[in-house]
C-alpha cells in the first residue's frame, strides 16, 4: 500500500511524502511520525541542494508535520516518548546545520525548528 523505502530521486521522495500525508493522522501505533521525520531528512538533501530557494518548501513540510502533530494531540493522542526524542533530535540536528548549503541559521528556519522542539518538549 505505502512505499516507505527511498528511491533516492527527488520525485520518489516527494511521492513518499504525499503518501505519508494521505495516511491517518500520524498514527502512533505505526510510527508514522518517525517515518515522516526520515522522509524529511531525505527531502532536505533534495531541496537544500538547490540553495536558498529550496529552504522554503522544506520548511513548509516541517510546518505541516508540526500542524499534524498538534491536531493529533488535540484528539488526545499524545506523542510517545520515542516520538518526542526523535523530534527533538531531528530539530536540534537541523538547527546546528548553519553552513551552506543548509542555511539553517536563517531566522525563518530557526523559528520553525524551535517551535517544533518546544512542541515536542511539552
Amino acid at each position: 500500500m505505502f512505499n516507505f523505502g527511498g528511491n533516492g530521486g527527488g520525485v520518489g521522495i516527494q511521492m513518499e511524502m504525499a503518501q505519508l500525508k494521505a495516511a491517518p493522522v500520524l498514527n502512533p501505533n505505526f510510527g508514522m511520525a518517525i517515518k515522516y521525520l526520515d522522509c524529511l531528512n531525505r527531502l532536505a538533501d533534495f531541496y537544500l541542494s538547490r540553495g536558498a530557494s529550496g529552504l522554503a518548501p522544506w520548511l513548509r513540510e516541517v510546518q505541516w508535520l508540526l500542524t499534524a502533530l498538534q491536531k493529533r494531540t488535540y484528539h488526545r493522542m499524545p506523542l510517545t516518548p520515542v516520538e518526542k526524542t526523535s523530534i527533538i533530535s531531528f530539530a536540534s540536528y537541523w538547527r546546528r546545520r548553519t553552513e551552506p548549503p543548509y542555511l539553517m541559521g536563517r531566522p525563518e528556519a530557526q523559528l520553525v525548528l524551535i517551535a517544533l522542539t518546544e512542541f515536542a518538549m511539552y
